[in-house]
């Protein structure tokens, strides 16, 4: 197994114990979750027209991005096709702005994007109500819409989660990288998120959840052929990476705290978090595994090439609404992200 003392290029390279800095991940989110914003007079504009909004109308909104397009959401309204853009065309109107980029699948302009988030929120306090008022057992599931990147997902998420399904609540979860979450939290598509952003959602409370203790491992064949001499800069260079996407930014962050300078590795992309671990244990290439993940092989089956964790900060982040529902979720989630985070 390599030594965890590592050599780069001329000299010695400490690792102590890595973690993300805020301006890391500052840069990664800047880069990822770019927005514009309206300007003073038509902010004052939307905001006056807003608490006279249809709810119709808000539900075409929601439906059509839902679905992705007019003709699919008239049929999920059972309205026609005519109908459904007539709603949409009033809306614009009334507020003097588009909602809708018409592109195939459409998607919402800023304003849009503020509006079904209301819409959603305004179904939520709906639901509830509905819920409140019909016994437990004829009640319908208040849907609850959240976003987690896949490696808390697969590993604490999903049995965190499993009492809060058996209380009249369903969970439609997305899986999104950690530094591109809250993106879905500011488009008003899900209500709350696991996510590395430090910083609110505007119309949003933050929790910190603790940290994720990630490894760089690999097979001992695959760190014997490649890392001889430790992770130096012309091994790095030319060993075989495994990443989950073109997304994934992790192990490049790493390797940048290590090395200091950008290379460009061999890579393999394996997008599912079960997957890139096999992979990594079939000898593909070496990559970061979660402790939890790391945890579940015998202690001889991989080898650590570096001594030291890289630590990813996530929050959870949601909605600034009353919802006995969405606080059940929040719960259960803060509850074991502070058990199983660091």
């Amino acid at each position: 197994m390599p030594k965890s003392s590592r050599k780069a290029d001329t000299g010695e390279t400490r690792q102590s114990n890595i973690k993300l800095t805020d301006q890391e991940l500052n840069a990664i989110t800047k880069m990822q979750n770019s927005s514009q914003t309206l300007d003073d007079i038509a902010a004052t504009k939307v905001a006056e027209q807003i608490r006279t909004l249809p709810l119709e109308q808000l539900n075409a909104l929601q439906t059509i991005l839902e679905t992705g397009s007019f003709d699919a959401a008239a049929d999920e309204l059972h309205l026609s096709q005519s109908a459904i853009s007539q709603r949409i065309k009033n809306l614009e109107s009334q507020l003097g702005h588009i909602v809708l980029q018409r592109s195939k699948p459409v998607k919402p302009t800023q304003v849009g994007q503020l509006l079904v988030r209301l819409a959603r929120q305004i179904e939520l306090a709906q639901d509830e109500a509905i819920s409140m008022l019909k016994s437990e057992r004829t009640a319908s599931a208040v849907n609850i819409r959240i976003v987690v990147n896949a490696d808390a997902l697969e590993s604490w998420v999903l049995p965190a989660l499993a009492p809060v399904v058996h209380r009249s609540i369903s969970i439609d979860i997305r899986r999104q990288d950690e530094h591109i979450s809250a993106g879905l939290l500011r488009s008003g598509e899900v209500m709350a998120a696991i996510t590395a952003e430090g910083r609110a959602v505007q119309g949003c409370s933050i929790t910190k959840l603790g940290s994720m203790p990630y490894y760089a491992v690999s097979t001992t064949e695959f760190a014997e052929r490649w890392f001889p001499n430790g992770m130096t800069l012309e091994a790095v260079e030319h060993a075989p990476l495994i990443q989950y996407d073109r997304e994934d930014r992790m192990q490049y962050l790493f390797i940048r705290r290590i090395t200091r300078i950008k290379v460009h590795p061999p890579t393999h992309y394996i997008p599912t978090s079960v997957g890139y671990n096999n992979a990594i244990s079939l000898g593909y290439g070496w990559g970061l595994i979660p402790k939890a993940f790391l945890d579940t092989y015998p202690k001889d089956g991989l080898a650590l090439l570096s001594p030291e964790p890289l630590l990813l900060p996530l929050f959870w982040q949601q909605w600034k609404l009353s919802s006995p529902a969405l606080d059940a979720v929040a719960e259960a989630i803060i509850s074991a992200g502070r058990k199983v985070l660091v």
